[in-house]
């Protein structure tokens, strides 16, 4: 089970202003827009991006497979979000993700303390990683995501990713947006970003794949927006 939620609509808004920060505006060890916990995602590869939807995608499956309610839906997320699974409590539940994600770690063993974190995700959250790195691969910028927590604690009501977007490439999304069932929107009190928000993390998901399988730097052919030696190409 994957809840659903009401998403806006593709048309891109009238007040979208198709703001990209310079490399003043880049700090180097935190994220733009003044989100809590957000760092920068720049000069993702084709590989990289490839590799965070395809994985985020057989993540999302498993969730679907293993959760009947809102409650187990978040409960099975917010592991694959964590790293953590705790076999000391729900045995069954951490059989299960360390099946399909053996990168987890388990909350019961002492050595899971001293270990690498689990990095499949990047430290994101589950359906909207794989488009946070999908957007940052084509040359923006994402600062700030959230699939919408089954809680009081969620800041948003929806999958959402904020990214900082030109109007180049935003008008190459829109059609991809449309299509995946997704949509645009603008929060009034940080109107410098484009929303990307999705009725639920599978059309989140799908419109990541769409935006790597569609992407070719060469027919594109989007205009370089930041010269930073440590980018690629942006």
């Amino acid at each position: 089970m994957i809840p659903r939620f009401e998403s806006s609509g593709a048309e891109i808004p009238p007040q979208a202003e198709f703001w990209m920060p310079s490399e003043e505006d880049i700090p180097a060890d935190e994220g733009i827009g003044f989100f809590r916990n957000a760092w920068m995602i720049l000069g993702v590869s084709k590989v990289e991006a490839d590799v965070m939807v395809s994985e985020e995608f057989k993540y999302i499956a498993k969730i679907d497979e293993m959760a009947s309610s809102l409650e187990e839906f978040e409960r099975v997320a917010a592991c694959l979000d964590s790293g953590y699974v705790d076999s000391s409590r729900d045995r069954d539940t951490a059989e299960q993700l360390l099946e399909v994600c053996p990168g987890l770690l388990d909350e019961s063993d002492d050595e899971a303390h001293h270990s690498e974190p689990f990095m499949d995700l990047g430290c994101l959250e589950v359906g909207v990683a794989g488009l946070s790195y999908a957007l940052a691969y084509i040359g923006g910028v994402p600062v700030a995501s959230c699939r919408a927590h089954i809680s009081s604690r969620s800041w948003a009501d929806r999958p959402v990713v904020f990214a900082a977007l030109d109007r180049q490439r935003t008008e190459w999304l829109q059609p991809l947006v449309g299509d995946s069932g997704c949509g645009f929107d603008v929060d009034p009190d940080r109107g410098e970003f484009l929303v990307i928000d999705a009725p639920s993390i599978l059309e989140s998901n799908a419109l990541a794949q769409r935006i790597v399988r569609d992407f070719s730097r060469d027919r594109c052919g989007f205009e370089r927006w930041l010269d930073l030696k440590s980018l690629d190409w942006f």
